[in-house]
């Protein structure tokens, strides 16, 4: 029976992938064994407890670029636009996310002037009170936060570059802020 020279350098090559694959696995087995609970799972998994407490130190927030819609129930739940985004509060140090009693205000700004020279314009603010941000609480991936969506009722489709700064007033401390610099908005498929 004749073994063809290519095959068999192709069989070798095959077993020896195999062969690296089973050293790797077991590498990882061990080290696994060897780090007794550095590292658990639980911030990936569901959890029923309560968000995580302290003192407020700073925020963080993240916004889509995409201008959302949703339901206007003033208007027979004709769709209207909006910025979605979410807050997180920290303490001292950004690690897990916290919650803290507080009012939160944001303030929308026309960021186009600034390619001339000239400042951003105001073009609308909420103010969230403190019992609606304590509904707004959620849990993601990065941990507990609040889900905001700001209808915006100025909205026009050639404003293209927005920026967004944010008050968080925690109860009983000192006001917090973040702005979110120039935020490209993208067009609406």
């Amino acid at each position: 029976m004749e073994s063809h020279p290519q095959k068999r350098t192709q069989l070798g090559s095959l077993i020896a992938v195999r062969s690296r694959k089973r050293v790797c696995i077991r590498c990882v087995a061990l080290l696994a064994a060897l780090l007794p609970g550095c590292v658990g799972l639980d911030p990936f998994l569901a959890n029923s407890s309560a968000p995580p407490k302290g003192a407020p130190c700073q925020i963080v927030t993240t916004w889509n670029h995409q201008v959302a819609y949703a339901p206007d129930p003033a208007n027979g739940g004709k769709p209207a636009p909006g910025i979605a985004g979410r807050l997180y509060v920290f303490g001292s140090e950004i690690g897990c996310p916290l919650v803290h009693d507080g009012c939160l205000k944001v303030e929308l700004y026309d960021d186009r002037p600034t390619g001339t020279g000239g400042a951003p314009v105001l073009l609308e603010e909420w103010n969230i009170d403190r019992e609606t941000l304590q509904r707004l609480q959620r849990k993601d991936t990065i941990g507990w936060g609040y889900t905001l969506f700001l209808p915006w009722g100025t909205y026009k489709p050639e404003l293209q570059k927005v920026r967004l700064k944010v008050c968080f007033q925690p109860v009983g401390r000192t006001p917090l802020y973040t702005e979110s610099g120039a935020l490209s908005l993208v067009k609406p498929q």
